[in-house]
């Protein structure tokens, strides 16, 4: 494995309603130190954030139950979430890239999430 920011203080949100690919984001993001906090729906993450809840990074599924990837990301977005949004999914085609990146996330991640990236970003955040 990658070495990251074992030290960091950095919390996480996982959006995705895959229970399998959630626990395996959460443990990848836990194994670098990181507090995570999962969800399995869109409804689910807005209603966190706008119930106060911080996060330094969202990882966010395209594909959710009750509301889909790109309209909680549109939604999160304009309740000026200004937090690092990694999109994820199994479907790289490049009209959803184009699709999520439009909606307000940072970056585009094909699943399964490579360590080595995700330590890259973890220690970007982590040292601001």
């Amino acid at each position: 494995m990658v070495a990251g920011p074992r030290n960091c203080s950095l919390t996480a949100l996982v959006v995705d309603g895959d229970t399998t690919s959630n626990m395996i984001e959460q443990g990848l993001l836990r194994s670098f130190g990181v507090i995570t906090y999962g969800v399995d729906n869109g409804r689910a993450a807005i209603d966190l954030i706008a119930s106060g809840a911080k996060f330094d990074l969202i990882l966010i599924d395209l594909i959710l139950p009750v509301i889909s990837g790109l309209e909680t990301t549109r939604q999160i977005r304009a309740m000026g979430v200004k937090t690092k949004m990694l999109g994820v999914t199994a479907c790289s085609r490049e009209r959803e890239e184009k699709a999520f990146l439009a909606a307000g996330v940072d970056e585009f991640i094909e699943k399964p999430l490579e360590s080595d990236r995700l330590a890259s970003i973890l220690m970007e955040l982590n040292a601001n």
